[in-house]
């Protein structure tokens, strides 16, 4: 068996090392380089455009395709399989993806082929449950705002939030989406004792009592809660999920924090509701235009914390990507059972 490995400026043939293990198990491991995937700029610029258009938006390297041709595994974190690469895999048996989304495989192709996708979930869990926990309290304590006063010369100690900076144990914290990372965050809040409520739009509410969490429909967490913070994946069915009937609903003291995806989001919506202070506040680290304009209205406003997209960034996190694959791709080899099959 021939798997070929596709690194990226992220996921380094140094990080990608671990993979020739494989060949224990008697297959050949080939090590690739995208020369196309070597900056943030060009692996954040597929991410985006990918989860946008699909697969078929962003061109594949020909190297990249060249190396393809007679893989039985394809291993990616960025790079497209797209049917550039798969037309020409003939051999092509399981694409393998370091990330929980696989937004850059052309699964149509992969499901009419009969090619299986395996991919990585709860790779940067840890990290984006800690970014999560790290803006509920930048956006609390002003510790951004503070600091970028302080870089200017000014010492604020009023902003915009000041008659209600509560201490987390005082608050109510909603969470949407009791996947991985949604019960990370969850667990991390719990030391800080504030109250927790759960909604899942694809969990029943035994399912989530069963979890030791506390279901209640959206409405009432969006009524409740000082803190909203979401945790689903993005698909047809949640494009979109959180918008001006939900800002609407919201205290207009409560903050709204966004670690996931930026397509689960009206973005437009959420604009209008820090603009006119219909919330308290926001804290973002996934924007529809990825990097921000000079002209992004979030740089104008005076209720938001924002950061450039690097929740689930962690060397952990592109480490953890390796193993779990290279777990599942051992099972395969094994003839064991593979966690992150999806097809």
């Amino acid at each position: 068996m021939k798997i070929v490995c596709v690194c990226d400026m992220a996921i380094t043939p140094a990080v990608m090392s671990t993979m020739k293990n494989l060949e224990k198990f008697g297959a050949e491991v080939v090590i690739l380089e995208d020369s196309q995937m070597q900056s943030p700029k060009a692996i954040t610029g597929v991410m985006i455009k990918v989860e946008q258009e699909g697969a078929e938006a962003s061109p594949a390297n020909p190297a990249v395709i060249e190396a393809c041709r007679d893989a039985d595994v394809v291993v990616v974190h960025v790079s497209p399989v797209n049917a550039a690469v798969l037309e020409q895999a003939e051999n092509l048996k399981y694409v393998a993806v370091m990330r929980s989304g696989v937004e850059n495989v052309n699964i149509d192709i992969c499901k009419e082929r009969g090619i299986h996708v395996i991919n990585a979930p709860g790779r940067s869990a840890h990290a984006v449950a800690d970014c999560t926990l790290a803006l509920m309290l930048a956006e609390a304590k002003n510790i951004a705002r503070g600091h970028k006063g302080l870089m200017e010369g000014k010492w604020i100690k009023q902003f915009a939030n000041f008659d209600y900076t509560h201490d987390l144990r005082k608050c109510t914290i909603g969470i949407i989406g009791a996947g991985d990372i949604g019960r990370k965050v969850i667990d991390r809040l719990k030391g800080f004792g504030a109250t927790i409520f759960v909604h899942d739009p694809f969990m029943t509410d035994e399912a989530l009592v069963g979890m030791g969490l506390a279901p209640v429909t959206l409405d009432e967490l969006l009524a409740k809660a000082d803190f909203i913070s979401l945790h689903l994946r993005l698909s047809e069915t949640t494009e979109k999920f959180f918008g001006a009937r939900e800002f609407g609903l919201m205290k207009d003291t409560a903050y709204f924090i966004n670690t996931a995806r930026a397509g689960l989001v009206d973005e437009a919506a959420l604009i209008e509701a820090l603009q006119n202070k219909r919330i308290g506040g926001a804290a973002l680290d996934v924007f529809n235009h990825e990097p921000l304009g000079e002209q992004s209205p979030f740089l104008e406003l005076d209720n938001v914390t924002i950061t450039p997209h690097l929740a689930g960034t962690s060397t952990d996190t592109f480490a953890n990507s390796v193993e779990i694959i290279r777990d599942d791709l051992t099972n395969l080899l094994e003839g064991k059972k593979v966690a992150g099959l999806i097809f």
